[in-house]
């Protein structure tokens, strides 16, 4: 198993983003409403900032922020999302390149990652910025329209003749974590609640909502298999992940693994990490999500805290 303490992770003062974060050659930020990603945006240095605007936020062009350059894709699929993100950043030989997780499409953040991964990537920022609070506190959705029927990430799954079982990151949407429970129907379920969550408030809001979950909530695997991870921590996240897999392995032969991660955007990019060091290599791990067909523009006020990870490949 890899030592995921060894990466690392600091704050940044939200008063002294552009003195504490080094320059970059490429930003490249999800466009939304919120303040912490527009001052976020406009505080990181960098040769170039790219906007993109997710499909799913439904926004009109006269909507759209006045910066360029922006990546406007029409195609939900993370491929296609992607594909148009790397086109305008152009090569990536050498160059330092930093993403804001905060504002992006969990399917999106995912594949991106194993994509610069693939294409040789030896090294990005990553940042995450934390809301004073979500407005609506336990009754946030994120998510306003699925298609109701949760599919793999492109590219990120595999199959084993094994007994399934659902890892899942509990956040606020408990619609989607009925969702993909119920797709995996039969799996053995090990949560994984954020905790500690980004306030105090939090977890107890989240996992209000998480008790609406449907039946996999009433299952006894809710309570016996719980697991614990920073609300704002990938690596600790990924590191979860890898103990709960490797303790399946030692007890039941050719075992499936999906990972859903329902949290935060920063604990999404910790189930690609784990998919990327560990669980292709394994096989038999599948990254499984809802299908998003709209998404929420803003859900928090302020801006809390500043992130930055350095992630590894």
């Amino acid at each position: 198993m890899i030592d995921y303490s060894l990466f690392y992770r600091r704050p940044v003062r939200t008063d002294k983003i552009t003195e504490e974060l080094a320059k970059f050659d490429v930003f490249i930020s999800a466009y939304n409403s919120s303040y912490r990603v527009k001052k976020v945006f406009t505080e990181v240095r960098a040769e170039k900032k790219i906007w993109h605007i997710h499909p799913e936020y439904k926004y009109l062009p006269i909507e759209h922020p006045e910066e360029n350059p922006k990546v406007c894709p029409n195609d939900t699929s993370e491929i296609a999302q992607v594909n148009a993100i790397l086109e305008e950043v152009g090569d990536v030989t050498g160059k330092q390149i930093c993403i804001d997780t905060t504002g992006f499409m969990r399917h999106v953040l995912i594949f991106l990652t194993a994509k610069l991964a693939m294409m040789g990537v030896r090294e990005f920022t990553a940042l995450y910025s934390e809301p004073m609070y979500y407005t609506k506190q336990e009754d946030t959705a994120f998510s306003t329209a699925t298609t109701g029927i949760p599919r793999p990430v492109r590219g990120m799954y595999g199959n084993k003749s094994g007994q399934d079982h659902l890892i899942i990151n509990v956040g606020y949407d408990h619609k989607l974590i009925g969702e993909v429970a119920d797709n995996k129907e039969g799996a053995i379920i090990f949560p994984i609640f954020s905790f500690p969550s980004l306030s105090p408030d939090m977890y107890q809001q989240s996992a209000l909502r998480a008790s609406d979950g449907g039946g996999s909530a009433l299952d006894s695997a809710w309570i016996n298999n719980r697991h614990f991870a920073p609300a704002n921590d990938p690596f600790t996240t990924a590191g979860i992940i890898s103990k709960i897999v490797h303790v399946i392995d030692q007890n039941i032969a050719d075992a499936n693994i999906y990972l859903s991660p329902l949290s935060t955007k920063i604990q999404a990019l910790g189930f690609s990490l784990y998919w990327i060091y560990e669980g292709r290599r394994r096989q038999g791990v599948t990254l499984l999500l809802p299908e998003c067909i709209t998404y929420s523009r803003e859900t928090s006020t302020g801006l809390k805290r500043l992130w930055t990870y350095t992630i590894e490949f």
